[in-house]
């Protein structure tokens, strides 16, 4: 007796022509594609969120036909999506297809249902499909289905009804992200990264201002690169800006401090953030005391390192605010106040 397993559809498809291919069509690089689909069955995965988007697309090429979808995963970002004839997401009388997923995160996996049992397999990722290929050993006593330049294999045992799918792509091992300086062995055969792979890090992102004679607060600023290399020392100069209005923000060595081992990011800079009591006594009733003020921090030009940065620099922000009434309040009510007000002697 065949199990089905039930799945809840969301989805309105759309037909189009197409000329079939194995291996889906060429223009979705970061796909997921199914390694041997034929019939009917369904997937399950977890949606990648790409740009910015939930919603996963599904194409299934069956012959001179192509059906494409969108669905919506649920609150946890997964997808289960049955393929059958009723949303014309299948292939007719067992015919092999292509099924190829855009959108999902690697783990997700597939079935297709038989006259007794289903087959699982996990989806393949599109840009592994010109990896080497192997042949599946052929024991004798069992169906096997290869179709044409396909990357998968069906295997049936008729008497039992067990079914199987093979993927013939041979894994490879995952080319490393560059790192180090150039001529080092972490810094070839490797993969460099993009000038998007740069960015910026603020800790803390927002700053209570001190009070009086207080000590300036710190707020440390981090260039972080994934998939570089350097060709000398890094270098890089930071800038802060701020409206006129906004006072005692230094950045003492704008050219930023190396880090240490162990701790993130390639530079640092440190910005100090001093009092404003003019602004942040209650007394003083400055009509700005409660908004509070954005510093933005910069990186228009960097040297030293492959990839450089994009046109359009590094920048992050974080903001400066007064104390709360009540600290501000107690503060300067403490200042008024002699340590004894009432002397024995």
């Amino acid at each position: 007796m065949k199990q089905i397993i039930p799945f809840a559809l969301v989805a309105a498809a759309a037909p189009a022509l197409l000329a079939a291919q194995t291996t889906g069509s060429a223009d979705c690089p970061r796909c997921q594609v199914a390694p041997y689909f034929a019939g009917e069955g369904g997937f399950v995965g977890e949606s990648a969120g790409y740009g910015g988007s939930d919603e996963v697309e599904i194409s299934v090429v069956c012959a001179e036909t192509t059906i494409s979808v969108e669905v919506q995963p649920d609150s946890d970002g997964i997808v289960r999506q049955l393929l059958n004839p009723a949303n014309r997401l299948s292939c007719p009388a067992g015919a092999a297809g292509t099924l190829e997923v855009d959108n999902l995160k690697p783990g997700g996996w597939y079935w297709i249902t038989d006259d007794r049992n289903s087959a699982v397999a996990p989806f393949i990722p599109k840009e592994a499909i010109g990896n080497e290929q192997i042949d599946v050993t052929d024991p004798g006593g069992v169906e096997i289905h290869t179709p044409a330049d396909g990357i998968g294999t069906y295997v049936k045992e008729v008497s039992t009804g067990r079914v199987g799918i093979i993927p013939r792509i041979v894994p490879t091992r995952p080319v490393p992200g560059c790192s180090g300086m150039v001529g080092e062995a972490s810094a070839s055969d490797c993969h460099l990264g993009s000038a998007d792979g740069w960015r910026l890090s603020v800790s803390p992102s927002e700053v209570i201002r001190p009070l009086g004679t207080d000590p300036a607060k710190e707020v440390v600023v981090r260039l972080l690169g994934e998939n570089f290399i350097t060709n000398r020392t890094l270098s890089a100069r930071g800038e802060i800006d701020h409206h006129t209005s906004v006072e005692a923000i230094q950045l003492p060595v704008d050219g930023g401090q190396a880090t240490g081992d162990g701790e993130e990011g390639v530079l640092k800079w440190t910005v100090t953030v001093g009092a404003d009591d003019n602004r942040c006594l209650p007394a003083n009733n400055d009509p700005d005391r409660r908004n509070e003020q954005t510093i933005t921090f910069s990186i228009a030009a960097m040297d030293g390192a492959i990839p450089a940065l994009g046109d359009d620099g590094l920048e992050t922000t974080f903001t400066v605010n007064c104390p709360a009434d009540d600290s501000a309040a107690a503060r300067t009510g403490a200042d008024l106040v002699p340590e004894n007000p009432f002397p024995v002697n």
